[in-house]
Order: C-alpha cells, then sequence, then structure tokens
C-alpha cells in the first residue's frame, strides 16, 4: 500500500497524568500507522490507555511528547485553530453511549454530522448516509423509538456523513446485543472499504475480531501486535 494512504501515524507519543501519589505515565513510546480502508482494534485493560490515544488521536488531547499525523499533516504541535480545523475535515467519531439528542429524529441527528463539520446541509448525502446504514425505514422516528443497535447505526451515519479520513470508536459495541455488534461489526467493515476511511477501534469485545485487519494491545504503555 502507498505512502500516500496513510493516515494516521504516531511515532513515540507518550502521555502523562500528574496524580496525587505522583505521575502516572499512560502511553510511553507509542507507535501506530493505519491506512485508508483499514480497521485496527486497540485492546487492553481498563485504565490501560485505549481512550487516552483514541483522544490523542482525535486532537481532542495533546501527548506530551512524539509525533501524531494526520493524513500528512502533524497535529500535536500544531496550533489550536489548526487542529480545530483537522478534526472538523478528518475526523469522525462513535461512542459507547451513541450521544444522540432525544428532541431530533434520526435524520436530523444524522445531518448533525454536516453541522459539527461545519458544513452546508446537503440532504442527499444525509439520505445516502442513512440508506447506507440500513436505518432508511427509521429516518424519522426518535432515540426513544429505536433499538440500541438502530441508535448504533444513527451515531454512525452521523460520524461518516462528513466523509471523515479517520473514524475513532470507543466501544461501539459494548452495549449491544449479539446480532446487532454483529450487524454493526459488519456495517464498520463494509463502510471502511467504500468510503475508503481508516478506523481505530478502542474495544473489550472480541465480536469485532473478524472485521479486523489488526489487533493492536496496549499494555504498559506500549502497543504490542
Amino acid at each position: 500500500m502507498s505512502a500516500a494512504s496513510l493516515i494516521l501515524r504516531m511515532k513515540a507519543v507518550k502521555k502523562s497524568f500528574r496524580e496525587p501519589t505522583g505521575l502516572l505515565r499512560v502511553l510511553d513510546e507509542v507507535n501506530l500507522d493505519l491506512r485508508a480502508s483499514e480497521i485496527a482494534l486497540l485492546q487492553g485493560p481498563s485504565g490501560s490507555g485505549k481512550t487516552t490515544l483514541l483522544q490523542i488521536a482525535g486532537c481532542l488531547l495533546r501527548a506530551d511528547a512524539g509525533q501524531v499525523e494526520l493524513a500528512g499533516q502533524e497535529i500535536n504541535s500544531a496550533p489550536d485553530a489548526q487542529r480545530t480545523a483537522a478534526r472538523q475535515r478528518r475526523l469522525g467519531f462513535a461512542f459507547q453511549h451513541f450521544h444522540l439528542i432525544d428532541a431530533l429524529t434520526a435524520r436530523d441527528n444524522v445531518a448533525l454530522g454536516l453541522r459539527f463539520k461545519r458544513q452546508p446541509h446537503d440532504a442527499k448525502r444525509v439520505n445516502d448516509a442513512i440508506e447506507l446504514l440500513g436505518i432508511a425505514a427509521k429516518a424519522d422516528r426518535f432515540p426513544r423509538d429505536l433499538s440500541g443497535g438502530e441508535k448504533q447505526r444513527v451515531a454512525l451515519a452521523r460520524a461518516l456523513v462528513g466523509k471523515p479520513s479517520l473514524l475513532l470508536a470507543d466501544e461501539p459495541t459494548s452495549q449491544l446485543d449479539s446480532h446487532s455488534a454483529e450487524t454493526v461489526a459488519v456495517l464498520i467493515r463494509k463502510l471502511a472499504r467504500e468510503f475508503g476511511c481508516a478506523v481505530l477501534i478502542a474495544t473489550h469485545d472480541a465480536r469485532l475480531h473478524h472485521v479486523a485487519d489488526r489487533i493492536c494491545n496496549l499494555k504498559e504503555g506500549r502497543i504490542h501486535e
């Protein structure tokens, strides 16, 4: 695969947090490359730093040291305005708890993905994302009327409607039953292929193993594949 398809590069990334008992090192010399259409699972025990790593990759947190490149642009040391622009232009996020707006329909929740990216409303792109995620029949329903699996599909559609280069997902199937988890797993595989985006998933869920290209274990602050 060509160097041009490299979406995320993390090199010698370190991150510590100050606690009452001293300095807690969470990430220690983390190295990770992720290419277009590639799905990587990030595994490790609770407290190992999975969410911290996702937040650094997502321009929500700065590393203490090391390099973080997103589509060739160094973002860790970039000014806040450039990091915000990179996040809006390049990134999509899917979370464990969906974070849908209860007062909005599924369709309007998906459309929020464009507003988050400061992109104009585009009804066709919203409808295309809804169709692709298989929720057209539920598009005008509110979150309270959707199952957990349907809510996660809405959240994925919202994350992908802005056509991100990198999708970051934090425990996207942990609240789903086996059938819904399998549906979401297959959809993530399909979306990575059709959108060409790289996907990094922090998860404890072994049900996602079969759709992953790589499994990265985060242990003692470092990644082992």
